[in-house]
């Protein structure tokens, strides 16, 4: 004789196992729980993030999209949340940190669609540190990835700066030339390349003439390049040691004529080398007062663009 057990759907083995189910995936079905039973929703940890991020507050913003990181590791904006704490890093000017978190979302992202705006971070990170040739390897990926759209645009402009930093102007404004015409950034690129064209009619100081104007006359070199307080300093302070020579050999005494003479090589050498990197640092600021001017002048342009046979006025301002 076989005995038959009935199974009741409403015995305490079935209550445990539904109740074990319901433990097991609760955590998919509610919010993420933080200590002390306070629930946070992804929506809104991510605007508050944003928010953060928009008011200019870069710790704030980097510490609220790491805890969105890691209550949500799973969610569909992960990668947003990585390629936000990258920027504010970057504008932080923390270069190595933002090129860590642009490797690791490139690395756990493959597919993202802000792989390109990741290159775009790490290359304007590698400019930050000056290392200019790397910085052109990502900003290219950047480019290659998303072709025509604005990040490739922003990558074609970092591109060009570079070569700005590196003063290598021809190659500079040939990258600039290089910005899609249908692109935002296409005034201000082609502003920046006619600029360039003329960056060396700007007037120059000969270190050379300088070095030499100052050992004929000390003082002559820094009145050349401009900086008439140090030519007062340099004639007066020479002129008072050759005086001092004069007179101590003119009185025959020779001890205190060789100490002045031995100080006056020195502060006569000095005022040739000050002129010389005077000349230099005239050239320079000449250089970088223009580039100034430039940025500035190319934010806000006005001027004429053909639209089809009739020209139209343009105004325009770039962020």
């Amino acid at each position: 004789m076989r005995l038959k057990k009935n199974i009741s759907t409403s015995g305490p083995a079935v209550k445990i196992l539904l109740m074990a189910f319901f433990l097991l995936f609760q955590s998919e079905i509610l919010p993420a729980q933080e200590t002390g039973g306070r629930y946070i929703d992804e929506a809104l940890q991510m605007k508050l993030a944003d928010q953060f991020f928009n008011e200019g507050d870069l710790e704030g913003a980097i510490r609220e999209y790491k805890r969105f990181l890691f209550f949500f590791p799973h969610s569909v904006k992960a990668d947003e949340a990585l390629v936000k704490i990258a920027e504010s890093y970057f504008n932080g000017r923390r270069w190595e940190e933002a090129i860590v978190i642009c490797d690791d979302l490139i690395k756990k992202f493959p597919s993202s669609s802000l792989k390109s705006k990741a290159f775009l971070v790490k290359g304007e990170a590698m400019a930050g540190k000056k290392q200019y040739p790397q910085a052109r390897v990502f900003l290219q990926k950047a480019q290659e990835i998303s072709p025509g759209t604005p990040t490739a645009d922003e990558a074609q402009l970092q591109i060009a700066r570079t070569f700005l930093q590196e003063e290598k102007w021809k190659e500079a404004a040939h990258e600039f030339r290089k910005i899609d015409k249908k692109s935002k950034l296409y005034p201000k690129g082609e502003y920046f390349a006619q600029g360039l064209d003329l960056i060396q009619e700007l007037p120059q100081k000969s270190p050379v003439t300088a070095g030499v104007l100052s050992a004929v006359l000390p003082g002559a070199g820094q009145v050349y390049t401009e900086r008439y307080g140090e030519a007062v300093i340099a004639f007066l302070l020479n002129g008072a040691f050759i005086w001092g020579m004069v007179a101590s050999f003119a009185d025959e005494n020779y001890v205190v004529g060789g100490i002045l003479t031995f100080f006056e090589l020195g502060w006569y050498s000095a005022n040739i080398v000050n002129a010389v990197n005077s000349a230099r640092k005239y050239n320079r600021n000449k250089k970088l007062d223009y580039l100034d001017r430039l940025e500035k002048e190319s934010n806000f342009t006005l001027g004429y663009s053909p639209q089809g046979k009739t020209p139209v006025l343009v105004f325009n301002y770039a962020f």
